[in-house]
């Protein structure tokens, strides 16, 4: 019988430290969706181009987050709950959290010195790709205007092209190679396996075509 009592006891004690955390990823799997979808098959008209870059924007903004987030997550805390952790984390913006995470974190880089250096300006690519995307989320003008001899076009209008998209598509593959090959060279208690499957769910750039199919594009 007291046996028995001690049992149910350790039961107890096991229910009680159980938990399971569930996080949504429908931004990143709808948008990586739409924007292969809309590159594979689309002519890519200006509100083609507009809707690719919103969506890698998201992709690339929610991606990072949720990154940094669980990276956070997996160190202790003292008795600070999950729910503030994160509130706090998501405050920070995520290319403050970039320049964090690339200054602060602990690598082992071996003889990787001259990738660690070249791969050191994605922090500079996150702020060219961002530019874009903050002037079409805070409306800027995306106009023309005819004066009876030719168009004129707004700077941002005149930015949205075929060439602009290849540039930024490079930019966006670039910072999750750099961000990559940091992650790989982190000091951590994080197995390998476990690194694998992190960046299969944040860092991950293969929905996107290879860069020659976008050449093809541009040759349409």
């Amino acid at each position: 019988m007291k046996g028995k009592i001690i049992k149910v006891g350790e039961t107890v004690k096991v229910k009680d430290s159980w938990k399971v955390r569930s996080e949504s990823g429908y931004l990143i799997s709808s948008n990586k969706q739409k924007s292969a979808e809309l590159i594979l098959h689309s002519d890519l008209d200006e509100n083609n181009i507009i809707d690719i870059l919103i969506s890698l924007h998201i992709i690339l903004e929610a991606s990072l987050s949720a990154f940094y987030r669980n990276i956070v997550l997996m160190s202790p805390k003292k008795e600070l709950g999950e729910f503030e952790v994160m509130k706090n984390v998501d405050r920070i913006s995520f290319i403050d959290k970039t320049i964090t995470f690339i200054y602060f974190s602990k690598f082992n880089f071996e003889d990787k010195l001259d990738e660690a250096k070249r791969y050191h300006s994605v922090i500079a690519a996150l702020k060219d790709f961002s530019a874009i995307r903050n002037k079409l989320f805070h409306g800027h003008s995306i106009s023309t205007i005819f004066d009876g001899e030719k168009n004129h076009h707004s700077e941002l209008k005149g930015k949205i092209t075929l060439e602009m998209l290849m540039e930024q598509i490079k930019k966006f593959k670039f910072i999750l190679e750099g961000m990559r090959f940091y992650f790989d060279c982190l000091q951590s208690s994080i197995t390998e396996s476990g690194k694998e499957s992190f960046k299969k769910e944040y860092l991950s750039d293969d929905f996107l075509p290879h860069l020659g199919s976008m050449v093809n594009l541009l040759e349409k």
